[in-house]
């Protein structure tokens, strides 16, 4: 294979490259046969480059596309984004509820509220100042390590360096220490509670507690004093938090009303048991018992509808992510005015001349700025970046069918590169992708992204959505300086990313999937992370591999095109990806079980036959166990799902969605009576609704049969492949061997056999259409099992046919008219065998 030789692999030592000496991630050069099919050499190169979770690929010097945009007439929206803040920005925390919360600690420790204090001419926000303090580990670890001037920057990102003097670091933390070194203690000591849980003893001597309490206080018909309770209850449970059941049949003893008392309200309320109490999250007001109520505003959350979600109450005072966040201080990207691509190349050349002069820097000299940006070693910057630009609506770089051939270009040529695979409008949906069978044009998945960069312009650490591959090509202009950590150290990034912003995921837990947040990977380095980087020249595809954190940033004004793909051996992180969106309660960009199935539908090669063997049987498997623990929790009614209008492509948007959790609902859903229109997943079935097991109903699109004959149609049989599951680089490892049947499958058999027996019966004698009736309703809870349940599903349709033809039988008996049509007739007639219901049908 032509491509230059890499000796530096994960673990080994290498001349590092850049400003930082990263190791250098692959680099491969393909010959022209090598570069004919994109997909083939991507899994060729794919043993060495996932382990540094990126790599770059140099097309043979006979790639040059034209670049099919008019310079002219394209116009596009920026974003503009502010450098300085990406890694060292104060929390978007709410200061009213800051201040209420720290009021309520010098009230509670006899100390009077007083005024913020002043600092150089200005109100202190005293709660950026605490929040600040926190990220570098609290006063201790600050005064320590002599990080006072980070907390500075922090607060003030406008402070320059002559401000800095030693005075007023002092002074800063003087002020520190006299208004909130206590209160971090405080709040430490509270956080430490959080982590402690109950024992069994322990959990009912709080609930009788708590019940004891809510009893007194309706008797007396009084105002309560929180804080005396409050600490009542702490002296019974010293530090410990209930911890209540969530599943199916749990018996959780709080209401939703004592949960707030015990929890330590510290005002004044009247106790007052509303019905009409609602989750904000999904809208039920089922659950009491689990419902959080916000200490602020006193809207109320299910444990489980929290994100991520909690298995205890927390310690002391909560407060929703609302109240905890103002919208004031989020950061993201706001959008900046529209340019077309001269003016815009005008503002950055001028703005990089600004930094650099007319010398041309090194790029390891941008690569030091940009960090000394980053980490507010110099003043604030403001650039801007045509980021996220959907080529159907702005057009590709690349030629299309559907765009007109300029004049400048040689139509030959033109026509050879709309053809090319390694042209991004085609990649997502190239012969061996598995989003060829996705039916929607999907913006940023399926239909490539352009990217208009200039200096110092990011893209913050991410992975792609869903666990994608993603493929970026770099059509003209400045380079880019990716970064990259593998998909194996991913648990290892997102601890550091945790510890080294505390303050920032608290307030927001899902801040990795906002795509605004940098690090410096000398910090990832120091932790022993593996970090990886690479320099994208124009003409230079750059790939990532699926959950690979990567980011970067511009070196200059340039134009870049990017667009997702999945081969085979993404399905095992497609996977995780959706369960990561699960636990966040964020939408999937499609149904992972859904494009399963359609590719178990269609014809797949012996490479992926073996992927997708393993993931089937993950799916079974899991269906099997959750239906089966449905059903021995007492939800024994069922039905089919509607059939997809085009069941041999995918379409997410036909399937309803989880009102918990938000994943689609492909193979099986829970659904109420009482709320028809609301489906919840398998999971999630208790948290639907208040009402009793019996009312639920499970929906399911296949039945466990019909899942294993998916798999009897991989010729290559049922053999599972340990290899392909158990993935060497990172993705989560499970076991998806077949089961025997546990106790459940036994009882459900021997239940099947009695019901078979009971139907055999009412056939063979003179069957009662309401005995017809109760069977059918009966047979419900074996429908959806495995080829076990095959007879009863034969003897369903049997009944089936002996209902249609009694009912059809009394209606014609019973018609007025005395004349029965002639079709109806000749249909009750030709029945054969006839069943026999000549007896009493109508009683």
């Amino acid at each position: 294979m032509g491509r230059r030789r890499i000796n530096q692999v994960c673990g080994e030592s290498a001349v590092g490259v850049g400003f930082f000496e990263l190791p250098e991630a692959p680099v491969f050069y393909p010959s022209e046969e090598e570069f004919k099919d994109p997909l083939k050499f991507i899994d060729l190169i794919r043993p060495k480059a996932e382990h540094y979770g990126i790599c770059r690929i140099v097309p043979p010097k006979s790639w040059n596309p034209p670049f099919a945009i008019e310079s002219r007439s394209f116009s596009f929206p920026t974003k503009l984004q502010e450098i300085h803040k990406l890694q060292k920005r104060p929390t978007a925390s709410d200061v009213d509820t800051f201040r209420l919360e720290h009021d309520r600690f010098l009230l509670k420790h006899d100390r009077k509220v007083q005024k913020w204090p002043f600092f150089c001419g200005k109100e202190l926000d005293l709660c950026k100042l605490f929040n600040a303090v926190k990220r570098h580990g609290g006063y201790h670890n600050v005064v320590k390590n002599k990080k006072w001037r980070e907390v500075l920057r922090i607060i003030d990102p406008t402070c320059w360096p002559e401000m800095e003097t030693d005075s007023i670091l002092s002074t800063l933390s003087k002020i520190y220490k006299s208004h909130l070194h206590d209160y971090e203690i405080y709040q430490s000591n509270s956080a430490c509670g959080k982590r402690i849980r109950a024992s069994k003893i322990q959990k009912e001597k709080l609930r009788s507690k708590g019940n004891r309490i809510v009893r007194e206080v309706v008797s007396n018909k009084r105002d309560v004093d929180l804080n005396r309770m409050g600490n009542e209850v702490d002296m019974e449970r010293a530090g410990h938090v209930a911890e209540p059941e969530l599943g199916i049949g749990s018996n959780v003893e709080f209401s939703s009303r004592s949960m707030g008392l015990l929890m330590g309200k510290s005002s004044t309320v009247e106790v007052d048991f509303r019905a009409d109490q609602v989750c904000e999250h999904c809208q039920n007001g089922a659950h009491e018992d689990l419902m959080l109520l916000c200490d602020k505003c006193d809207r109320g959350w299910h444990l489980y509808c929290l994100t991520p979600p909690l298995s205890a109450i927390p310690f002391g005072n909560w407060y929703c992510f609302d109240c905890l966040a103002s919208e004031r201080d989020t950061f993201g990207f706001s959008e900046g005015q529209c340019y077309n691509l001269t003016s815009f190349g005008r503002m950055a050349d001028r703005f990089k001349k600004k930094w650099f002069g007319k010398v041309r820097p090194s790029k390891s000299e941008v690569e030091e700025a940009f960090w000394m940006v980053v980490e507010m070693a110099k003043g604030p910057v403001e650039v801007l970046y045509g980021g996220d630009l959907d080529t159907d609506t702005y057009g590709s770089g690349f030629p299309r069918s559907c765009d007109v051939i300029p004049e400048w270009a040689e139509e030959n040529l033109w026509n050879e590169y709309i053809a090319s695979p390694w042209n991004l409008n085609n990649f997502a949906k190239l012969n061996g992708s598995l989003l060829h069978l996705v039916k929607d044009n999907v913006p940023g998945i399926i239909v490539p992204w352009i990217y208009i960069g200039m200096l110092f312009s990011a893209f913050c650490w991410h992975y792609e959505d869903q666990c994608f591959y993603s493929v970026n090509y770099l059509h003209w202009g400045e380079p880019k300086c990716w970064y990259a950590v593998p998909c194996s150290a991913v648990g290892m990034f997102e601890e550091i990313m945790r510890k080294t912003f505390p303050d920032m995921f608290e307030a927001q837990p899902d801040l990795l999937f906002q795509l605004v947040t940098m690090l410096n990977p000398k910090v990832l380095i120091e932790n022993n992370v593996p970090v990886s980087t690479t320099v994208q020249e124009h003409g230079n595809f750059i790939v990532t591999f699926p959950r690979s954190y990567h980011g970067g940033f511009n070196h200059g004004f340039n134009c870049a095109e990017a667009v997702n793909f999945a081969t085979a051996d993404w399905l095992p992180f497609g996977r995780v990806g959706v369960e990561e969106y699960r636990l966040y309660h964020k939408e999937a960009v499609l149904s992972h079980d859904e494009l399963v199935c359609v590719l178990a539908k269609n014809a797949c090669n012996s490479e992926m036959s073996s992927w997708l063997r393993n993931e089937l049987i993950y799916v079974k498997e899991l269906e099997r166990k959750q239906r089966q623990h449905l059903w021995s929790c007492g939800v024994v009614r069922s039905s089919r799902i509607t059939v997809h209008p085009s069941p041999d492509v995918v379409t997410s948007d036909e399937d309803p969605m989880c009102i918990i959790c938000r994943c689609y609902l492909h193979l099986s859903a829970v659904t109420c009576s009482c709320c028809p229109q609301r489906c919840a997943c398998l999971k999630h079935a208790e948290q639907l609704c208040g009402c009793n097991q019996d009312c639920l109903q499970l929906l399911y699109r296949y039945s466990l049969a019909e899942l294993d004959d998916l798999l009897q149609n991989d010729q290559a049989g049922l053999t599972y492949n340990a290899s392909a599951t158990m993935n060497t680089v990172g993705c989560r490892k499970r076991r998806a061997t077949v089961t025997e049947p546990g106790g459940h499958l036994r009882h459900l058999t021997k239940l099947a056999t009695t019901w078979l027996l009971n139907a055999h019966s009412a056939l063979s004698g003179i069957p009662i259409l309401s005995t017809i009736e109760d069977l059918l309703v009966q047979a419900e809870q074996f429908l959806w099992g495995g080829h076990e349940m095959d007879t009863v599903r034969s003897m369903e349709k049997e009944l089936y046919t002996a209902r249609n033809w009694a009912e059809g039988v009394i209606a014609s008996l019973d018609n007025v008219i005395p004349e029965v049509p002639l079709g109806t007739a000749h249909s009750l007639v030709t029945v054969d065998p006839p069943p026999n219901v000549m007896g009493k049908l109508a009683e």
